[in-house]
Formats: C-alpha cells, sequence, structure tokens
C-alpha cells in the first residue's frame, strides 16, 4: 500500500515537471520585432497560427506556445495595405525561454504628388512640402513632389513668390490660398492647381 502510494506521488511529480518543462506543451514564447508598420493587413504565420498585426506595434508574440529544440518557420500571410513587409531569421529552432530572433521591416509605398501650374511667367516661385522644396523657372506648368507616402497627409505651401507674381492655389481645403492640404492615395495623386497673376 505504501508502495503504491509513493509510486503514486512519483507520477504526480513527474507529471508537474514535464508540463513546467514543455513534455506537455511548449513554454516558449515565439516574439517578432517589427518596424515601419504604418498600414493596416499585415498577418504573420507559423505552424498554422495567423497573427494579424497592429499598425504601430513594435513587438508581436504568438499565442501557440514553442518547445525547446521545435522548429518554426514565420512567414508574411498577407501584407499590409499599400505596403511591403520583409522578414529576417524568420526560420530556426527554439532554444532559450524567449525566442526573440524574427524581424520585420515595413515599407510604405510611396508616388508621386503632381499639380497644375497657370500663368508663371517669371522665376523665384518655391514650393514646400515639410522637409522637402522644390524651385519652379518661368515657363513651368506642373510642379511635383517625387514620394510621398501612401495614405499620408500632405500640406504643401508657397514659400517664395516668383518675381513680381502672386500664386494661389485654386479650391484648396486650407483657409490660407497659399498652402493645399490632401491626403494621398493609392497611385499618383493630383493636388490644386497654382493660378499665378501679375501683383
Amino acid at each position: 500500500m505504501k508502495n503504491l502510494y509513493l509510486r503514486s506521488m512519483l507520477a504526480a511529480a513527474c507529471a508537474v515537471t514535464l508540463a513546467a518543462c514543455g513534455g506537455s506543451g511548449g513554454n516558449l514564447y515565439l516574439q517578432v520585432s517589427v518596424s515601419g508598420l504604418a498600414k493596416d493587413g499585415l498577418i504573420l504565420l507559423n505552424d498554422g497560427e495567423r497573427l494579424p498585426v497592429p499598425v504601430g506595434q513594435g513587438t508581436v508574440v504568438f499565442t501557440k506556445l514553442v518547445k525547446n529544440d521545435d522548429r518554426y518557420n514565420i512567414t508574411i500571410a498577407e501584407q499590409p495595405k499599400g505596403a511591403v513587409c520583409t522578414i529576417a531569421n524568420g526560420a530556426g529552432k527554439a532554444s532559450s525561454y524567449s525566442v526573440n530572433t524574427a524581424l520585420v521591416s515595413c515599407t510604405t509605398n510611396s508616388y508621386p504628388l503632381n499639380g497644375t501650374i497657370t500663368g508663371l511667367s517669371a522665376d523665384g516661385l518655391r514650393l514646400v512640402m515639410g522637409p522637402k522644396g522644390i524651385t519652379l523657372s518661368a515657363g513651368a506648368t506642373a510642379y511635383t513632389f517625387t514620394s510621398v507616402a501612401d495614405g499620408a497627409p500632405y500640406g504643401i505651401s508657397i514659400l517664395t513668390q516668383p518675381t513680381g507674381l502672386t500664386c494661389r492655389f485654386q479650391g484648396s481645403k486650407s483657409t490660407d490660398a497659399s498652402d493645399t492640404v490632401g491626403t494621398m492615395g493609392s497611385a499618383a495623386t493630383t493636388a490644386a492647381t497654382l493660378d499665378c497673376t501679375p501683383q
């Protein structure tokens, strides 16, 4: 009887030990670092588990735990809308209490932002959008900011008027006609027309 009791206690102790060490399942968290994610829709995949990644999230963890020496292979199941993500160190073998080797880097797609100019008969017009600026010469009929991120808000301002002329944005959503604002589309986008007239 005593022998049976000891054997039962030993079996229970073994079960607890195996559970703590991953014997009845994993005990290692599979963690992924994410950078540059500004668009919705990114989904990661490992061992059948799909893991949606929220915008701006720096770290995500799969809910399915892995055991020591388990192989994992994290892939991108779905790309975010308007962006492209790549993964590094996504495949390997679990060997620590926090498996954190996968790195996902995302880049938002960018497109040209174009606008029409009328009446520019003199030099000196300079447009700025944040840190970017372009100078336009007499006779120019268009302006272009070559790389604006998909879905990003933009604001274009007239920094310098051309000599002897006053230029204004037509149909601008801004309260000041020397500025125009909007949201970048998912392709080349047309901004407000800039009309220049003699002072």
